[in-house]
């Protein structure tokens, strides 16, 4: 399949309906980190809709495990759609983590490909088009474990052992950009994708992720129609006073009009997540993040 036969297909395989409130062409998403880990998963969907989100990311581990059954998979996807909400993304970092691709191991690198495969299949039964993958690390802290070559070598053999499994279950399989060492720039992280030669492997791109060495809209122009789904977080640079941060939306140094504007002239048109933690010292944070991401939304 080539890029042009997919812009081609239904825009169902990267973007659902929008609630009025919202431009059209983007679709309010919601991460699973700021709900309670003890809250039922129908409970977090109900909150969500109710807040004005209309889709929502979950990750295996902390809100499902990779083993779950089929059918448990199901009634997760039928409460889901009961609530109206619908199932942006599925986080596989927590396998990943353990099972990185780039290992020196090949038993480890083994079990990381086996969980993605497990992960497209529950994917699939949540009616979910995309899968995030932790994209590997070259180190901790200050030791490196493995280079960069290595890491690129073995991180694409190994992902391309299932994007036909991702191709035949129209899964996407989205790396993000995190802080790993590892494509930090949008070109690096262009041609990795490329190297695939599939529509299947693309990015989960996270604003606030790049603040640090890059410009948000520079990646997005760069990555084009690469970027299948979206983390928007907010991000404080240093200055003499004060260490760089994370902050709420519209309290950092992300420039979102830049940002929205490169969205629209690369034609996004799917889901925008907010992936922010849960603060239990703000009751009303889910009305806040989602009043925080209408007005971001708006400067399109």
């Amino acid at each position: 399949m080539t890029r042009r036969d997919l812009i081609a297909l239904p825009i169902a395989a990267t973007a659902f309906s929008a609630r009025a409130q919202a431009p059209a062409r983007f679709v309010k998403g919601i991460s699973s980190i700021i709900f309670p880990k003890e809250m039922p998963r129908a409970e977090c969907f109900a909150q969500a809709k109710a807040a004005g989100f209309d889709a929502m990311e979950l990750a295996i581990g902390t809100d499902l495990p990779l083993e779950i059954g089929r059918e448990e998979t199901r009634r997760m996807a039928d409460a889901a759609a009961k609530a109206g909400i619908r199932i942006a993304t599925l986080w596989v970092s927590e396998p990943l983590s353990r099972n990185p691709l780039n290992s020196p191991d090949a038993a480890v690198r083994g079990r990381g490909v086996e969980a993605i495969r497990t992960a497209i299949q529950i994917a699939a039964d949540l009616n979910c088009g995309a899968l995030l993958l932790y994209a590997v690390r070259l180190g901790s802290g200050a030791r490196l474990d493995v280079g960069s070559q290595e890491t690129w070598d073995r991180y694409s053999a190994e992902l391309a052992k299932v994007v036909a499994d991702a191709e035949r279950a129209k899964v996407f399989l989205n790396p993000e950009n995190v802080w790993n060492k590892f494509l930090l720039s949008p070109l690096e992280m262009r041609s990795f994708v490329d190297q695939f030669h599939s529509l299947w492997v693309g990015v989960h791109f996270d604003a606030g992720n790049v603040m640090q060495y890059g410009y948000p809209e520079d990646w997005i122009l760069t990555l084009g129609q690469r970027v299948k789904r979206i983390h928007f977080k907010d991000f404080k640079l240093g200055t003499s006073s004060e260490a760089a941060h994370f902050a709420d939306l519209l309290e950092g140094d992300v420039n979102w009009k830049a940002v929205m504007a490169a969205l629209v002239k690369t034609g996004y048109s799917g889901p925008i997540s907010p992936e922010i933690g849960r603060n239990p010292n703000q009751p009303d944070q889910l009305k806040r993040v989602s009043q925080a991401l209408d007005k971001i939304l708006a400067l399109a």
